[in-house]
């Protein structure tokens, strides 16, 4: 078996336990919104090898652009069609399990919409986590490595699970505001991940160098984190959990009974 999946396993579960921990603790200490976690673990192989290649195909014959064309060959409008592909469909999938009548009604007042939207796409990074390891088994040489080995894979991917949860939780607050700003949120969730891929089209491009994707990752997720900790605070003020991370860990010790 290909190290790969060994280690997709090992971080798709530390992934789950660490975000889903971390809503626990910020939502209030409530598990409403853990069970989300399930909704989209399969909405990334859907879109990657059912919505995105039908897609392509389908504008590559009605504008008689070839497939299995280099990129370099490809005319600068289809190409830009090919990348924008994946934010368009990708964060409308992902609110997708909002058409079960049990998720839609957890999206109250906006706090919860912000929770929902995390969990929803920290789910859809768990699955995109088991679609990039299936995708990198198919190729010999990367097969072919201990598990042990793959970190950059591991730490990547549990990076994004928090950028996905970023993007669609501004997504459904946005639809829980509803009117315009459903378009308004859907359209903040493609530019932020249009954003998240830039450097690794560019890099798949050719246009820089492979290492300043790594950079360019760790720079999101920085930016995950700042978006992360200014609308949980911003939501947190209307449903009155506005705890600072060192504040729960300071009341948690404080709720633990001394020793005599």
């Amino acid at each position: 078996m290909p190290g790969i999946y060994i280690m997709a396993v090992i971080t798709m579960l530390a992934s789950a336990v660490f975000w889903g921990g971390m809503v626990h603790l910020f939502s209030g200490r409530t598990g409403r919104y853990l069970w989300l976690i399930m909704l989209g673990l399969p909405l990334s192989v859907v879109v990657n090898l059912g919505l995105k290649p039908a897609l392509a195909l389908w504008a590559g014959q009605i504008t008689n652009v070839p497939p299995g064309q280099g990129f370099s060959k490809l005319p600068w409008w289809f190409l830009f069609f090919l990348v924008m592909l994946t934010p368009v469909l990708e964060e409308l999938i992902k609110v997708t399990p909002l058409l079960l009548p049990r998720a839609r009604r957890r999206i109250q007042d906006r706090a919860a919409a912000f929770w929902v939207g995390i969990m929803l796409g920290v789910s859809f990074g768990l699955g995109e986590a088991a679609f990039v390891a299936y995708a990198a088994a198919q190729i010999p040489d990367y097969a072919s490595l201990p598990w042990y080995v793959l970190t950059g894979y591991a730490g990547e991917r549990f990076m994004m699970c928090l950028w996905h949860g970023i993007m669609t939780c501004v997504f459904v607050m946005g639809l829980q505001r509803r009117g315009g700003w459903r378009v308004v949120g859907y359209l903040a969730a493609i530019s932020l991940h249009a954003l998240g891929n830039a450097a690794p089209v560019l890099a798949g491009l050719g246009f820089i160098p492979a290492w300043v994707t790594s950079l360019w990752i760790t720079g999101i997720f920085i930016l995950a984190a700042f978006l992360f900790e200014r609308l949980r605070r911003q939501v947190g003020r209307e449903s009155g959990i506005t705890q600072s991370a060192g504040e729960i860990v300071y009341f948690a010790r404080a709720d633990v009974p001394k020793q005599p």
